[in-house]
């Protein structure tokens, strides 16, 4: 049985009777208004707050939620092996590609052709040259290229069109740079012996975590597949990923195949899935490998993707409001969607301090500044160290490339608003793309603005304290922003070497 840990690490547990304590305590101050100083500041501290405590009580329930679960709460989570042998149900194995490495591309491939159970393998090329042709000829797979009058909806508008072509009983789906393990198929088969199961998902793996950018999103991917996914299984609300999965194919006709879209088609199906009275099962176990992205532009490009389909989901699909879901899964889809509205109290923490070094005016009242300090740190210290609490480790990386995701989030939120077409590209991509100031400008400016705030900050000192919390909290702030931008920038320059010495070769 992989679906949960059998027993919480002790840093977790700290986590849980942490996080309310800390919460409430802080809470307990920030919500007071007699302890409010610049009125204007104090309500968007207070909008920024309450995101952030929201998004932190919805992990704190979710987590919390899947430990007092019993093994067998959910029916139809354990399988029978035997059950493959008496039916021999067909398998189509689907990787869209577009204009990713054709060295990713082979390794996908050649994993693929050594899966132990028989299946067919379609290379779905939504590229815009055929060199990817040539590989699914070699590792026997079959190619299909869209027409161009019919490349629309990107990924999911790939995937549906490569549907038309198979007729298997179950379909896998693999990215370009997600290589399972010889065992994929078989292990997973067994689930669907259970009728009303119509998806099954494993985690997502990166082995790329020897770069900066990559290890930062890998630990917080890892929160999410140790904890948060296995919780959502408790209450049949575990979600497709886009990759490493299998559905049942007569789940995905039920609902008229892949949900059309050009981001976040995953999610959306796994919505109309559950709407349909199906199953989902996350079996918590690494089956499959990729990469997380390295560089600065494929990072915003994955987590703006991310974000933008998370935003649309909440204004256009909101769970709360679907009927034909249970309460727990709305709710578990809903506790999904909101996560990125964290983008705001990024932004906000980040000016704060900045705000208030530059002009001297600050959301509380500095006549209890010590007060506020005791009240915040506690609460500080366990957001920022969260990744420790749940995994007993943490990396700058993580907390370098969380706040630097308000930018994508943000761009994500006003693209949504102001709805704006979508160009979907892959986050592994052999499209050449510049490393544009667009990309990095708003931290830029946030670096820029840390650091003349604090001189300004010590030549008209207000309030020593309030000043010295500032400016520590602002060097900190800028110096998280800074490394991801040199990292980022590094690993750039490393790619573009690479480069020229293949091409001179």
């Amino acid at each position: 049985m992989h679906n949960r840990p059998r027993k919480i690490q002790n840093t977790a547990l700290l986590f849980l009777i942490l996080a309310p304590l800390t919460m409430l305590y802080y809470a307990s101050y920030i919500f007071n208004p007699l302890h409010a100083g610049n009125i204007l500041l104090y309500l968007i501290q207070l909008v920024a707050d309450t995101i952030a405590i929201i998004n932190i009580t919805t992990l704190w329930i979710t987590i919390l939620l899947d430990i007092i679960q019993t093994d067998h709460h959910r029916s139809g989570s354990t399988y029978d092996v035997q059950w493959l042998g008496d039916t021999q149900p067909t398998v189509d194995v689907l990787i869209p590609v577009a204009n990713e490495p054709l060295e990713i591309i082979a390794h996908t491939l050649s994993n693929v052709s050594q899966l132990d159970y028989p299946h067919i393998t379609y290379l779905l090329d939504d590229g815009t040259t055929d060199e990817a042709k040539k590989l699914a000829k070699k590792y026997h797979a079959t190619y299909i290229k869209r027409p161009q009058e019919k490349k629309s909806f990107a990924k999911s508008g790939n995937l549906n069109y490569g549907l038309t072509y198979c007729h298997g009983d179950f379909v896998a789906i693999f990215d370009a740079d997600h290589a399972p393990e010889k065992t994929f198929l078989s292990e997973l088969l067994p689930f669907f012996k259970n009728s009303k199961v119509g998806l099954v998902q494993t985690p997502q793996f990166y082995t790329n975590t020897d770069k900066f950018i990559a290890a930062g999103t890998s630990q917080a991917q890892e929160v999410f597949y140790k904890y948060i996914q296995p919780a959502k299984n408790s209450y049949n609300a575990s979600f497709c990923v886009g990759t490493n999965m299998i559905y049942r194919r007569t789940a995905l006709d039920t609902i008229g195949g892949i949900a059309l879209c050009d981001h976040t088609e995953d999610l959306l199906t796994s919505i109309r899935i559950h709407e349909n009275g199906y199953q989902s099962i996350f079996y918590n176990k690494v089956l499959a490998k990729g990469r997380a992205p390295e560089t600065i532009p494929a990072f915003f490009r994955q987590q703006n993707r991310w974000s933008r389909g998370g935003f649309l989901l909440f204004f256009t699909h909101n769970p709360l409001f679907l009927k034909s879901l249970t309460i727990d899964q709305r709710l578990q889809y809903f506790f999904s969607n909101i996560h990125y509205f964290t983008t705001f109290s990024i932004l906000v923490y980040l000016l704060i301090p900045i705000i208030y070094l530059f002009f001297g005016v600050y959301p509380m009242n500095l006549t209890y500044g010590q007060t506020w300090l005791i009240h915040y740190l506690p609460y500080f210290l366990m957001v920022y160290f969260m990744p420790f609490f749940l995994l007993g480790k943490l990396q700058i990386a993580t907390i370098s490339t969380s706040l630097a995701s308000f930018s994508p989030y943000l761009k994500a939120f006003l693209a949504v608003i102001l709805k704006n077409k979508y160009q979907w590209v892959a986050t592994e991509t052999q499209k050449k793309q510049k490393f544009l100031m667009n990309d990095i400008w708003p931290h830029l400016l946030i670096i820029f603005l840390s650091l003349a705030s604090v001189y300004v900050g010590w030549y008209h000192v207000q309030d020593i304290p309030t000043t010295l919390y500032a400016s520590i909290w602002t060097l900190i702030n800028s110096y998280m922003l800074f490394i991801f931008i040199v990292k980022g920038m590094q690993k750039e320059n490393d790619t573009a070497l690479e480069k020229v010495s293949d091409e001179s070769n």
